[in-house]
């Protein structure tokens, strides 16, 4: 058997990995190493289908782990191998619904140095916003209204605010 001839696994991560940047952190992973495949939730997990040769979905298993976002805690991937298909690129897809009791939810965090300088900046769009949040200082769970965290998805109290096309807060 030889090891350049592509293969293809498919992995679920559990841990800490909704809401903190994991499924971007894997895309460029996998469009690092020239792996084909995607990424999406899946009810408190990550689901990855990848393809390349073996050294390649090794060394992603390892890189999956030890350099996942500051505030991912990712558990060791169950790893199978499945049959390869054809695949060009790698994507992020939408979520899978579901049972989310295994979802591990990380605390609030504090705002980052990041954020704080775009609230601060008047040229920003989130200039003054003080719902601000990134994958590094992760979202406000205390006012999310729902699991998997989405930006577009509203949460309380934030869909009564809004950002006007002037970029001041208006409450709804």
């Amino acid at each position: 058997m030889t090891t350049d001839k592509p293969q293809a696994r498919q992995l679920k991560v559990t841990g800490r990995v909704q809401g903190v940047g994991f499924r971007p952190f894997v895309s460029r992973l996998a469009q690092q190493l020239n792996l084909s495949g995607w990424v999406r939730n899946r009810a408190g997990q990550v689901e990855i289908w990848v393809q390349g040769t073996i050294e390649k979905l090794d060394l992603f298993e390892q890189q999956l782990i030890a350099l996942a976002p500051p505030l991912a805690r990712p558990e060791h991937p169950i790893s199978q191998p499945v049959t390869l298909v054809d695949l060009d690129t790698f994507t992020i897809l939408p979520s899978v619904s579901g049972d989310v009791s295994q979802a591990h939810i990380p605390p609030d965090y504090f705002i980052c140095d990041d954020c704080l300088a775009e609230m601060r900046d008047k040229t920003q769009r989130r200039y003054r916003y003080p719902f601000i949040n990134c994958t590094q200082c992760g979202p406000r769970y205390t006012l999310i209204e729902r699991l998997p965290y989405y930006r577009p998805t509203p949460a309380w109290p934030l869909s009564r605010f809004v950002l006007s096309a002037a970029r001041t807060m208006k409450i709804l």
